[in-house]
């Protein structure tokens, strides 16, 4: 008889953590390191405010470094919009979008950037339009910059600089 109760305390007790131990068997998903810093035009780390959206809600609101810099770990299968605030500059966004396919998700990725963030005011120089910065995306096996939609997103600040660049005076005759 006790052999017989030891045999059914045994079966009950494997039973009860089979289940467990076989759940947790899925995939663990990685996640996308964002590692940045904000400097401003003589390339100085600047202290900022950096704000993280989702679908028009901020999620997330954390301060910089004194020298600028910041980290954010996003999971994979997700997509936030980084946006890093200065009290007299113009901000500036980050789109990042880490939706890949299943088979790449287990892996953590890292993306190091500089954010140029330029005074109110002053007209970026065209160096500060060749910078990519805009979208991130998943590309050869790593993240980096979406270059087309940086370019899109430049054409109207270069209209702009032109247009800046040949500012003529004109007189009104009364």
């Amino acid at each position: 008889m006790r052999i017989v109760v030891k045999a059914i305390l045994v079966t009950i007790f494997y039973l009860a953590y089979v289940p467990v131990n076989c759940a947790q068997t899925s995939k663990e998903v990685g996640s996308l390191f964002l590692s940045g810093k904000g400097v401003n035009e003589k390339k100085r780390g600047l202290e900022a405010k950096i704000y993280i959206y989702k679908g028009g809600d901020i999620i997330d609101e954390f301060q910089t470094t004194r020298i600028g810099k910041f980290d954010y770990e996003m999971p994979m299968q997700d997509s936030v919009a980084l946006v890093i605030y200065a009290e007299g500059y113009v901000s500036k966004t980050l789109i990042s979008t880490t939706k890949i396919h299943p088979a790449r998700q287990s892996k953590d990725h890292l993306f190091p950037f500089f954010m140029d963030l330029h005074p109110i005011g002053r007209v970026p120089a065209h160096i500060d339009l060749e910078r990519s910065v805009g979208r991130i995306k998943y590309f050869g096996g790593q993240f980096v910059y979406d270059n087309k939609f940086t370019e899109e997103s430049n054409e109207d600040p270069k209209e702009f600089i032109k247009e800046r660049k040949r500012l003529k005076v004109r007189t009104i005759d009364d």
